[in-house]
This record gives structure tokens, sequence and C-alpha cells, in this order.
């Protein structure tokens, strides 16, 4: 329950947060590339910090590295509260401070979903995953609301105190959980950060070993190249290039937030029937069709409802990823498999928010819509018709297959490391 209030509390923070940002510097700017260009920028750090991440969070103390990075963050986005307070604040060093506030979610994420395993048998983990999406999806459809009227009443000072704050409760939260009952990781943080390579090695190999995590992966960069080449230049294509109100932003990505708390109620009682391909299947082909539907008109009349569906349909696809990536991978390599995963995938984002951003500014917003589309209609296809798609029909041998590899991939692991730490190894 403590690490369930501690997610509500630090989600609800982050979409007051996420728009505080883009606004900003499209007021001060003007520019909607400069603006994507804020959004991509919190998911660069996934790309050069999120490799390493995944070592340290198996390696170290979960519990702690959480609270670390929720102190670390409510003092960067305090800071950022405090810079939001000047007449005309430099946008460099509201970047920097958005890069700094960024570098902690790669290190939380891997070690969340790690500590996750810990607390959570496996016959529950598929209920906990869709109790995560779907609360994050409700507070994605309140969170606009919410956040557009604090930026649009308070101002963005006052958007990042109230993240501030949301990140120093959860990491109260977060510390009264208390000490794993699975697994006690008494490592420090320097300890942690030497001879990493071994260990990372091991997170690219168990990855791209299982041949549906490696097929999941390449498919889920393209979505990703889909997804936010329109989510990083929303806010322009809705209050300038329509002229529609930030009320409307709020209400479209509302929509969205609706949609996916529908389908991440259903996903448990669909993992009952179907696979965890089936549901990649569905959930890729449905946001196909979300992408593409607002290339007819980016009014809210019908891109609100394009944005439910894509929400339903990103329910389905990460729950159904998350439930077979747990089944397929031990809990010992989670938070670098997870950390790897996420690297290759988001990879995808900074350059489709950039052509995003440039698409939206020097041809009409269907444009975009129609090239998001294509693209995810691409990874659709490749789903259904390869072994992601398949993917949790023998998820039993699958798991096994993992795991031993798993063991085996560690015990070299640990051999290199422990000949490492003989030598002058740095972080």
């Amino acid at each position: 329950m403590l690490l369930r209030a501690a997610f509500i509390v630090s989600t609800s923070g982050d979409w007051v947060f996420r728009f505080a940002l883009p606004l900003l510097v499209l007021q001060l700017t003007g520019s909607a590339f400069l603006a994507a260009f804020t959004y991509a920028l919190e998911f660069v750090p996934y790309v050069l910090v999120g490799l390493f991440s995944g070592v340290i969070a198996d390696r170290a103390d979960r519990r702690r590295l959480m609270t670390g990075c929720d102190l670390c963050s409510a003092v960067v986005v305090g800071g950022i509260g405090l810079l939001c307070l000047l007449d005309s604040p430099p946008v460099s060093v509201v970047y920097v401070a958005a890069f700094l506030l960024a570098c902690m979610r790669p290190l939380y994420f891997p070690a969340f979903q790690g500590f996750l395993m810990e607390r959570v048998p496996q016959e529950r983990r598929a209920v906990m995953n869709a109790w995560v999406q779907g609360s994050e999806s409700l507070l994605n459809m309140l969170g606009p609301i919410v956040g557009i009227s604090v930026v649009a009443f308070l101002g963005p000072a006052a958007a990042s105190g109230v993240n501030a704050l949301s990140f120093a409760l959860s990491a109260v939260l977060i510390f009264l959980t208390g000490a794993s009952p699975v697994t006690a990781r008494t490592t420090a943080l320097r300890e942690a950060l030497r001879g990493m390579a071994p260990d990372l090695l091991t997170g690219f190999r168990l990855l791209f070993a299982e041949p549906v995590l490696r097929s999941g992966t390449i498919l889920l960069t393209l979505t990703n190249f889909a997804v936010h080449a329109i989510e990083a230049n929303l806010v322009y294509v809705v209050t300038d290039a329509t002229g529609q109100s930030r009320f409307v932003l709020g209400l479209v990505v509302a929509a969205q937030g609706a949609g996916a708390v529908a389908g991440a109620a259903l996903v448990p009682r669909l993992l009952n029937r179907y696979s965890e391909g089936a549901l990649l299947t569905t959930g890729m082909g449905a946001l196909a069709v979300a992408l593409l539907a607002p290339a007819v008109t980016a009014d809210a009349w019908l891109l609100a409802p394009a944005w439910a569906v894509a929400g339903a349909a990103t329910s389905l696809i990460v729950v159904g990823w998350f439930t077979y990536r747990q089944k397929v991978v031990d809990a010992e390599f989670m938070g670098r498999v997870v950390a790897v995963n996420r690297a290759v995938s988001f990879t995808a984002i900074l350059p489709a928010a950039l052509l995003g951003g440039w698409m939206a500014a020097a041809f009409a917003p269907a444009v975009l819509f129609v090239t998001a589309g294509a693209v995810q209609a691409i990874a659709w296809f490749a789903t259904a018709t390869g072994l992601v798609g398949k993917a949790g029909r023998e998820t039993g041998a699958a798991g096994e297959t993992a795991e031993t590899a798993g063991a085996a991939e560690a015990g070299g692991a640990r051999e290199a490391r422990e000949a490492g730490d003989g030598a002058a190894v740095g972080p």
C-alpha cells in the first residue's frame, strides 16, 4: 500500500510539471521546435544514463535508491520553481535543470520494477501491472485538467512547487516500506558503480538472446517514434496550429487517460483468456488507427476520441509487455534488462520529437498524423505476423529457459566483476 501511495503521489505531481516546462519555453521563445525539444529532453537520459542505471538498480538497495532519486528530484524541481520566478529565465538554464531532473527517472524506474517483483508474487504481478497502468492512466485523465489549471492560474513556479512536494512525499512513503523481505541489498552506491561492464553486458545478452524480447524491443522503438512524434508536439498542434484553448489540450490528454483506465481495467481479465502476444497485436493495431484518425481534423471532437483509443491501446501494449517480460526474466536481472530495453526503445523519442516539431510547423498537422500512423501500422503488421504476436503461448518453457540463461550469465558476470575489482576499475 505504501508503494502504491508513493506511485500515485509522484505521478500526480509529474503531470503538473509536464505542462509547466513546455508552456514556459513556448512562452519565452514562441518556437514549436524548442518546445518539442523540451519534451524530448526528458527521454535523453534514458539512453545516456539508462544503460548503467539497471546495473545499479540490481546491485544497490532498491528502496534507498528510489528514496534518493525522489529527494534529488524534489530539490531540482524546487530550483526550477525559483527559476520560474524570474521575469525572463534563461532558456538554457531551464534546459539544464530539466535534464538533471530527467536523469533521476532512468535510475528510479528499473529499481521500481525490481522492487515490485520482490514484493509481489508472480501470480499477482499481472494484476499489479494493470493497477499501476490503470492508476497512472487515471492520473493522466485528471492530471492534465489540474495541470493546465495550476499553470494557467498560478504559473509555472507554483506548478514546480507542487511537483517538488510530491517527490518529497513519495520519498517518505518509499522509505517507510522497510527493508525487502526477499533480498537484503546492502551494497553502497559507490560500490554499485564499480565494474559495471560485465553486468551491463549481461543485460544486453538477456534482452537480445530471448527472441520475443529482441523483436518486441525493436517494435516498441517504432511505436515510441510514432507516438512521441505527436505527443511532443501536442501543445503546439492544439494551441497554436489549430488555435484551440488550453482547456481543450487538457481535455484531449484527459481523454487519453480515460481510455487507458478502461484498457487497464480490462487487461487482467483478457490475460485470463488471451496470450500477451494477442494483447500486443490488438494494442498495436488500435494505436495505428488512433494516430491516423486526426489526419482528417485535429479539432477536439475527433482528436479527443482518437486519443482515448490510443490510451486504451497503450494499456494493452504496456501491461502485456511487462507481464511477459516478468515471466521470462528473473527478478535478480530485471533492473538491467528493463534499463537496456528502455534505453534502446527510447532512442527514437528525440528524433521523433524534433522531426514532428518540424513537420507540425512546416506543413499541416495532417502530415504529422499520417506519418506517425504509417510508422505504427508497420509496427502492428510486424507484431501480427511475427514472434511477438505469439508471445505467451508457451510462457512456462520460455520462463525456465530465460531463468537458466540468466543464472549462467550471472555466474559469468560475477566472475568478471570479481576479476575486475582487483584492478583500478572506475565508474
